[in-house]
């Protein structure tokens, strides 16, 4: 346990100390922004080129797509996990992508995420699951709570009910900083993902507060 904490604690402040020019791991939410289905299917072989660059290139960390509508008619829409050192930088890569120049698709969301540490590929329903520590809670209580959640979250990796997993960091009173993290977890719905939660012992305990996004079927960018 002590040597998990010690990892966290590292890569905590990495995030913390490295400034602008370390690259972060962003999460990434899009919309249509047109109905027509013709000019979206005509544009999408080059969208396709143009985005697995960025796959290629390792900005893109992982990859889900759920179904959605553009004027009526079924298509796909992704959200994704981009390495970048900003949110702008983030928007300034995906502004030369094809969708993006036509005005046919726009960011929706973008989430500070911090750095992936695990990964499996399953391809089933996922939904993230972000921990917000609540206030009053003492530093070294959410070092113990932490030190047993990240075991549980390397556990799950390991049976393939968490995904993936990031770690950022929050500010709590007093100046104090501390590891927090995000989970892709394998969900019949939100409220099954909701009640997967409740393995956490930061849960359990009342120490955090749990965001349920769902974020779709997970893809393999090996076979991209």
């Amino acid at each position: 346990m002590r040597k998990i904490i010690k990892n966290l604690f590292v890569i905590g402040a990495l995030l913390v100390g490295a400034g602008s020019a370390y690259a972060y791991d962003y999460g990434v939410e899009l919309k249509w922004n047109t109905d027509d289905i013709t000019q979206v299917l005509k544009t999408m072989p080059e969208q396709r080129a143009s985005f697995k660059k960025l796959v290629d290139n390792g900005k893109i960390k992982d990859m889900f797509v759920e179904n959605s509508l553009v004027g009526g008619q079924k298509t796909q829409l992704l959200k994704f996990v981009m390495e970048a050192e900003s949110e702008q930088s983030v928007r300034d890569q995906l502004a030369s992508l094809p969708l993006y120049q036509q005005n046919l698709v726009r960011i929706n969301h973008i989430q500070l995420l911090g750095s992936k540490w695990l990964d499996n590929t399953p391809q089933a329903n996922n939904f993230g699951l972000t921990f917000i520590w609540k206030s009053g809670v003492e530093p070294l209580e959410i070092d113990r709570v932490l030190g047993i959640d990240l075991q549980r979250v390397i556990a799950l990796n390991q049976v393939g009910t968490v995904t993936s997993s990031y770690i950022n960091t929050q500010n709590l009173e007093n100046g104090v900083v501390r590891p927090t993290y995000l989970v892709a977890v394998l969900a019949k719905d939100a409220a099954h993902a909701l009640e997967m939660s409740k393995q956490f012992e930061a849960v359990t305990m009342g120490y955090a507060d749990v965001q349920v996004e769902p974020l779709g079927h997970k893809l393999d960018m090996s076979k991209l």
